[in-house]
């Protein structure tokens, strides 16, 4: 059991020494904002539009076939609908350290989380870069935008992100990574 404990923090200390202090994913793109609960659509186009690709947010939401009555996307859903497109996508749980990790490779992270720390609306948000304190996302949501940065529009402080990865359903601390190919 100390061997698995001693390797679980070797682990974390060499992702941490590892991964660049601060990072911030620079790739020409616009925020685009949805109107009622289109995240999964936008957060995704905001990804493939990092990697290259023309995509439109409320185009890529109706394409998705497997939405519930309200019109939200389970993560379980949103990987299907992904896979079936033809990406490479893993559906993760893990840490903010491991978060920012994925980060540094140069695609956003989608991370499944609530609309902010105290609200149980849950959403999509794509992560795409962070400092020793603070979370830097491309915000759908045109509500929650605080800040005018050219490569993105929220900042968090590690705390309220932390908070919001709890949603408390699915997956704990879900995020979506995008593999490149």
């Amino acid at each position: 059991m100390l061997f698995l404990a001693v390797g679980a923090y070797a682990v974390g200390a060499y992702m941490q020494s590892g991964t660049p202090k601060k990072y911030v994913i620079t790739t020409d793109n616009y925020f685009d904002y949805q109107s009622a609960y289109e995240c999964s659509g936008y957060s995704v186009a905001y990804v493939l539009r990092c990697m290259g690709e023309e995509a439109d947010g409320l185009t890529i939401y109706q394409s998705i076939p497997y939405k519930n009555d309200d019109g939200t996307v389970t993560p379980g859903n949103l990987i299907k609908f992904l896979e079936e497109s033809g990406y490479n996508v893993t559906l993760c749980s893990g840490t903010i350290a491991q978060i920012k990790e994925e980060v540094s490779k140069g695609v956003p992270v989608i991370a499944f989380v609530r609309t902010s720390p105290k609200v149980n609306y849950y959403h999509y948000l794509p992560i795409v870069g962070y400092d020793e304190e603070h979370i830097y996302a491309a915000d759908s949501l045109h509500g929650y935008v605080n800040t005018d940065s050219q490569y993105y529009n929220r900042v968090l402080s590690e705390e309220d992100f932390e908070a919001m990865l709890d949603t408390g359903v699915y997956w704990e601390n879900a995020y979506v990574v995008f593999e490149q190919e």
